[in-house]
């Protein structure tokens, strides 16, 4: 199998496994805020976020740190410093991990009753401590399976962990009494936790598996390479930190800042679970195929890049931009469109759909600063993602601060729009400084845009919408929109295509006409 039909393999499995697990997570959701209420998504949203900073601490960039060393050990043809670099990796991430997990269960009260200003986050903070050193575990391997292309091993890590969680919960739940926030709650945290214990489990067995058949990859010298781990990791760690940590303040001044512009604690909670824990998901639902392929991007960009192959490079980000801004417009059509069947359909929102409507239009910036990131990364601007990151979280915190209370929970909305035009240009700028990329925003941008509002409008006048409309109805009508689509895009992309090869063919024809023009003038004159 070639290089390039590799990537697309192993791209389309974790594009697979990735949509069926947010999928799950989306449908999952959804019967949580029916299950526990908007306020119990919404105490939960700020639990997770609290969560989310030690986690971040915890695993501290080693996944993508492993990828990148041992994707870089492969290009450069060392395989047998794979092994020091693995050891080094586990030694750090241990450290980490274990600091963060003592400093979550030991200040949970401190969290709690200070940061979320819930005392029912005490308890379910102390259960998530537990889940941090399998977490670390997690990253590790599943950094080395994507580097080494065994993406069918860290897929089922991920499948695995996310069906746990799902089944203990659910099953936890039924014990549970319905709309005992505090209650359930603390069933999703036991069940996060039990998860990731049996995730880091399977990822071992399939890691023993793999290094069993490896041969002499890892047979290399004994010893740990924390050093070239740190180097690496402390840059993507001290961005992800200071970013973890801005955004859990962020998470927990909104419903403060909710309340000072007059609105109720539950009121507060329920707004932000409607915003953050409902629409915002539906949002970046589709994104997950970018997810799958943005994470493949990161050995081949730290592969060609040890190889000194700029013209692979700049091959690869031209096709991956143009895919994603092909991909994305699509999708911002379609939810801008569909918002209001969408919030309805799923969360018996109106509410939610208005969101839906509101974030919809960013997504094309949301999805390709996601791509860009991910090459930065791969040529080792981690260091620049890192301080774009921190301002970037620094200035949502202000702008949360003075937006919210003025304007509610919309408010939110314009600090997401605001700052992911921020961060992607910035991040844009970068990757042309050290990338030649040449993009087609006829194809791109234009055309795509073009059949896709066609489809939907056409779509949405010939069937019915609102209360009445059923979740089936709903993915009838996105199927058969799509199928328009491709109806027209793909004879538009081909006319296109020839008209721009006959452009093409005339404009060299033009030039070698004035050429020989010149010489003939020139000759004339030698005359």
């Amino acid at each position: 199998m070639t290089r390039r039909n590799r990537f697309i393999y192993n791209g389309i499995v974790m594009s697979t496994v990735g949509i069926l697990l947010r999928g799950i997570t989306l449908a999952f959701g959804v019967y949580l805020s029916h299950r526990i209420g908007a306020e119990g998504v919404g105490l939960n949203t700020l639990i997770m976020s609290v969560y989310g900073f030690a986690l971040t601490f915890a695993t501290s960039g080693i996944s993508l740190t492993v990828t990148k060393l041992v994707a870089s050990h492969i290009g450069e043809g060392r395989e047998e410093e794979i092994r020091k670099t693995l050891s080094g990796a586990a030694l750090y991430s241990l450290a980490f991990s274990l600091a963060a997990t003592l400093v979550l269960a030991g200040f949970s009260g401190f969290f709690a009753t200070v940061c979320i200003k819930d005392a029912r986050a005490i308890m379910p903070l102390q259960i998530l401590s537990l889940s941090l050193i399998p977490s670390a575990v997690i990253g590790i391997i599943n950094g080395y399976f994507v580097a080494i292309r065994r993406i069918g091993f860290s897929s089922a890590v991920s499948l695995f962990g996310q069906l746990m969680r799902i089944a203990l919960t659910v099953l936890i739940l039924m014990g549970a009494e319905s709309g005992d926030v505090e209650g359930s709650v603390f069933a999703l945290c036991i069940s996060a936790t039990l998860s990731e214990l049996s995730a880091m489990l399977l990822g071992l067995v399939l890691f023993l598996i793999n290094i069993a058949g490896a041969g002499g990859r890892l047979k290399g010298k004994r010893g740990a390479n924390v050093k070239a781990v740190a180097e690496m990791a402390l840059p993507l760690s001290a961005s992800a930190y200071i970013r973890s940590g801005l955004l859990s303040v962020e998470h927990n001044i909104i419903p403060e800042r909710l309340r000072k512009g007059g609105q109720s604690p539950s009121q507060a909670l329920s707004s932000f679970g409607t915003m953050h824990g409902m629409a915002l998901p539906m949002i970046t639902y589709p994104m997950t195929p970018l997810t799958s392929f943005g994470s493949l991007l990161l050995p081949e960009f730290a592969e060609a890049e040890a190889n000194k192959n700029s013209a692979r490079l700049s091959r690869i980000a031209r096709e991956a931009i143009s895919a994603t801004l092909s991909y994305s417009v699509l999708c911002a059509t379609l939810m801008y469109i569909f918002s209001e069947d969408l919030g309805y359909a799923f969360y018996n929102s109106y509410r939610v759909g208005y969101f839906i409507s509101i974030l919809a239009p960013i997504i094309p910036i949301m999805y390709a600063d996601h791509v860009v990131d991910s090459m930065l990364k791969g040529i080792g601007e981690q260091v620049y993602s890192m301080w774009v990151n921190i301002i970037d979280s620094a200035l949502s915190v202000a702008l949360v601060w003075l937006l919210i209370p003025v304007m509610g929970i919309e408010g939110y909305a314009v600090v997401i729009i605001v700052m992911e035009l921020f961060n992607f240009f910035l991040s844009l700028h970068r990757l042309l400084h050290r990338i030649v990329l040449k993009l087609d925003p006829i194809r791109s941008l234009l055309i795509p845009l073009l059949c896709a509002g066609i489809s939907a409008m056409a779509v949405s006048h010939l069937f019915a919408s609102g209360s009445t409309l059923p979740v089936w109805c709903l993915v009838l009508k996105l199927i058969f929109t799509l199928c328009m689509y491709f109806a027209l895009y793909i004879p538009a992309s081909c006319l296109y295509s020839k008209l721009a090869s006959r452009g093409h063919k005339c404009g060299n024809h033009h030039s070698a006409i004035t050429e020989d023009q010149k010489k003939g003038a020139s000759s004339r004159t030698r005359q």
